[in-house]
């Protein structure tokens, strides 16, 4: 049986193996077409065989650059984060670049160490989904000089290369879709305080509700940490149950799809007893999800647009900050409907 071998293949052992010199042999890795066509084939199959691979860090050294772009990512459970994750590392792909993933695991304190992480990897470029306090983690990638782009998410007042969906005119789109239904008593699940997307979201849907004058006392409120908290056990239902409220509006798909499930085991209808709406519309990219009546971007991807906007960054740093706001509209996939006519549920 073949043994692992403990330590890595270099060029010096390849070129005992062929009697070529190293330098010969690093010129054929590289392709070099001043070699005849069949040493260069000879040399690169004995590389391969030998078990041979490239140092990238030695190339970034002669180049510059390491054709790498780190994405540092806040949960990679949430579908939504997943699905932008594949989209940019193909835009990459099609680009030239390699893609480092790292999670903070929706841990605030880890932003600056992922940074570092990544620089340490001396990546060409970071994509970076931030926190509403991470201004210390964007002064330290401005003082690295390391090209970057926010994802998702502003940082107040921060300016910088970033591309996000228009999130207060989604909330306000929300509470209009909403009230025209003749929706007037309301559940705000809302999203982490430290997303700029949690505040822009509330804002707008709370100035729909202004609009018509609905009262504070109409809209219950849970909060973030309250909302995981209860879904992670299934018991999202017990924060807002019984209720007079005919609408839940959820900051995102995936505490939406917690309640909907909730709901389903306890025989409550959706939209017949209550209706539901939230953001993201993660079904576009996993279409054998339950239907969702959700809020997005329309044509544009978010992901695509920051790819975009580093290699721009990348390919010249001296250009002012590109600041992309993506417009949004709501998909109705029927979970939405005029109230229900009885007083309460649950």
């Amino acid at each position: 049986m073949k043994r692992y071998s403990k330590t890595r293949v270099t060029l010096k052992d390849v070129a005992e193996q062929c009697q070529y010199s190293v330098n010969t042999i690093s010129r054929a890795m590289r392709n070099d077409e001043k070699l005849p066509q069949s040493t260069r084939t000879y040399i690169q199959q004995l590389a391969a065989q030998m078990g041979y691979v490239p140092n990238s860090n030695a190339s970034a050294l002669r180049s510059g650059s390491t054709k790498t772009i780190s994405i540092i990512v806040n949960d990679l459970r949430n579908p939504h984060f997943s699905s932008m994750l594949d989209q940019m590392e193909r835009k990459l792909r099609e680009a030239g670049y390699n893609t480092m993933i790292l999670c903070t695991h929706l841990d605030l304190s880890l932003g600056e160490q992922m940074i570092h992480v990544s620089i340490s990897h001396c990546v060409d470029g970071i994509l970076y989904f931030p926190y509403h306090s991470d201004r210390e983690c964007i002064e330290y990638m401005k003082r690295c000089g390391v090209p970057f782009v926010l994802i998702d998410r502003w940082i107040n007042g921060v300016m910088a290369d970033t591309a996000r969906t228009d999130d207060e005119l989604g909330g306000y789109i929300a509470g209009q879709h909403l009230l025209q239904q003749g929706h007037t008593h309301f559940v705000y699940i809302a999203g982490s305080l430290a997303n700029s997307s949690q505040i822009d979201r509330q804002t707008g849907f709370f100035r729909a509700l202004s609009e018509k004058h609905i009262p504070q006392e109409q809209i219950q409120i849970i909060p973030w940490d309250d909302a995981e908290a209860a879904g992670q056990s299934q018991q999202m239902c017990s924060l807002f149950l019984p209720t007079k409220a005919t609408a839940v509006l959820c900051f995102n798909d995936t505490l939406a799809y917690h309640l909907m499930n909730e709901l389903n085991l306890k025989h409550i209808r959706v939209p017949e007893d209550i209706s539901i709406l939230s953001f993201d519309y993660i079904r576009r990219a996993f279409p054998y999800m339950p239907p969702l009546s959700s809020i997005s971007t329309t044509f544009s991807s978010v992901a695509e647009v920051a790819v975009q906007l580093l290699l721009n960054r990348i390919h010249d740093t001296s250009i002012p900050p590109q600041i992309v706001v993506l417009p949004v509209q709501i998909f109705d996939e029927g979970t939405t409907a005029p109230p229900r006519t009885k007083e309460t549920i649950g």
